[in-house]
């Protein structure tokens, strides 16, 4: 899935939880035209992994309905970064580079390695 499918797809489960609220009343129309506008103005075309990331991490500061799309992102971007870690980590070792490997275990622990654009 590509990054603007992934954005689709993030906006379209944002829709659904609004839509299952409103239905159960768990939201009024002006609240969810608040967070509508609030992602249409956060979430645009063309944006990086990394990007999409950063904005929802930002998406229950000010909408605590939307801490299911939050925690479901984030789960999803630490998978990629986990496999990415893996991956070049199995490569480094492979090539005898320890020091680079245990470098980039650690920064990946710590939760400094972000996806390459």
């Amino acid at each position: 899935m590509d990054n603007e499918e992934y954005r689709k797809k993030i906006e379209t489960r944002i829709l659904e939880i609004m839509k299952e609220k409103l239905e159960k009343h768990q939201l009024d129309a002006p609240r969810a035209k608040q967070i509508a506008k609030y992602v249409l103005d956060s979430l645009h075309p063309h944006m990086t992994l990394n990007q999409i990331h950063d904005v929802v991490q930002n998406f229950d500061d000010h909408f605590s309905e939307l801490v299911p799309i939050v925690q479901e992102v984030s789960r999803e971007y630490d998978e990629k970064v986990n496999k990415a870690v893996a991956d070049h980590t199995a490569l480094l070792l492979k090539k005898g580079m320890f020091n680079e490997a245990d470098i980039l275990l650690k920064k990946a622990k710590n939760k400094e390695v972000k996806l390459s654009d």
